[in-house]
């Protein structure tokens, strides 16, 4: 961990707290980490990454669970981080604080909302962040970052004490450089004493297959054949009938609902001072109809069955690419990133509209820039995805 005297604006929040000390013993001992500015402490005004919300709102009357789970296995708590505005967007970007610096790519985007979260294990001030998951708030900034990052299964980590979002969708997650640390984290919030075993075959959809370079392709083919775990084909998308651009709307219609029913009154009256590309998603989110919105829940419970009876009968894991390239460039705008940020969606909806949990795992060293590839499994198969993906990374932490 390194020592930050001046703290940066643009990965911490002002509010504070500055340091939660651990108030037990266990797995965490001696471990520091940061959480995102979306869970309450006692005492604090959460912030939401948003000036005119945390002006207007007070202080929190209890502390996220996660937290107080956190310092009693005696990790110590260094500070609340920065999130995206209202948790809706995945790039990283905050016209109110500032983007935070990428620290393995300075040149392009950290990615959010989880941009606090990422940023500050990446540059090792700490060992360990907790943030949140919506559309794929700690799977793309992991990507992006470098890290490794986990999506549970939907309602598996207690979200009481904490912003909402898309309660379809909303969950916490976890990021870290050690994915043995991550484990040890993942055990304390959830509880869960699962022992994970290594899945034998792998399965990558063709088509996402073919949208990848081949220096990332090449690079899990390398992984698999050193872990002896098969890379097989499959046919999700195909048998679904359905593409990145249709699962993209589909998630962002259920999304776009719920957060006008959970936020309507807060966003009526300070909508402006949202970042103009969120407030253009709030005022699409305000044409979607109740009735729309039956509709995409009755087609995400069949997407869900479809995906969970496919991963059954494949007894296996699936692999995807976890964004479609590297991290994009600053320089990004407009439609191009509009566009960028559609596909991005559609890969990260698989798992969000299915509710089933995926795991990061980073691949150095590509022409693309930091990317790799996440695991997905059955609901509550977190175990299991933790020790495939140790051992499909193994040679390369070793």
């Amino acid at each position: 961990m390194s020592n930050n005297t001046t703290k940066d604006n643009s990965v911490y929040c002002l509010q504070g707290p500055e340091k939660l000390s651990a108030t037990g013993s266990g797995l965490l001992n001696n471990k520091s980490f940061v959480f995102k500015d979306l869970f309450d402490v006692t005492g604090f005004v959460t912030g939401a990454g948003n000036p005119a919300w945390l002006n207007s709102h007070e202080p929190a009357n209890k502390t996220s669970p996660l937290i107080d789970k956190l310092l009693s296995q005696g990790a110590n708590c260094v500070g609340r981080v920065q999130t995206d505005e209202l948790a809706y967007s995945l790039n990283g970007q905050n016209i109110h604080y500032g983007t935070p610096t990428n620290p393995i790519a300075p040149n392009c985007l950290p990615g959010g909302s989880s941009s606090g979260s990422a940023v500050a294990v990446a540059r090792k001030d700490v060992d360990f962040s907790i943030g949140t998951d919506t559309g794929g708030s700690v799977r793309v900034p992991a990507s992006y970052c470098g890290l490794f990052g986990l999506r549970p299964t939907l309602g598996k980590l207690d979200l009481s004490n904490a912003f909402t979002l898309s309660t379809s969708f909303d969950t916490a997650g976890i990021f870290s450089r050690d994915l043995t640390l991550l484990k040890a984290v993942f055990k304390t919030l959830s509880e869960d004493n699962t022992s994970g075993e290594a899945t034998a075959q792998i399965y990558l959809d063709d088509t996402l297959a073919k949208s990848l370079s081949e220096t990332r392709l090449n690079s899990l083919q390398a992984w698999c054949k050193a872990s002896s775990i098969k890379l097989l084909g499959c046919n999700l998308l195909g048998e679904l009938a359905m593409t990145l651009d249709d699962l993209s709307l589909l998630f962002r219609t259920i999304q776009g609902y719920e957060i006008i029913q959970e936020h309507d009154q807060w966003l009526a009256k300070y909508g402006e001072t949202l970042d103009p590309s969120i407030l253009l998603r709030v005022d699409w989110a305000r044409t979607i109809t109740s009735a729309k919105y039956d509709q995409a829940k009755t087609q995400q419970r069949d997407f869900t069955n479809k995906v969970t009876d496919h991963l059954e009968q494949l007894n296996g894991l699936f692999v995807l690419p976890t964004t479609p390239s590297g991290a994009p460039s600053l320089t990004l705008t407009g439609e191009k990133l509009a566009d960028y940020r559609s596909q991005l969606m559609g890969l990260t909806s698989i798992a969000g509209l299915s509710g089933l949990p995926q795991l990061h795992l980073p691949m150095a060293d590509l022409d693309e820039g930091p990317c790799g590839f996440s695991l997905m499994g059955l609901a509550n198969s977190e175990a299991d995805l933790i020790a495939t993906g140790l051992a499909l990374t193994e040679e390369e932490v070793n």
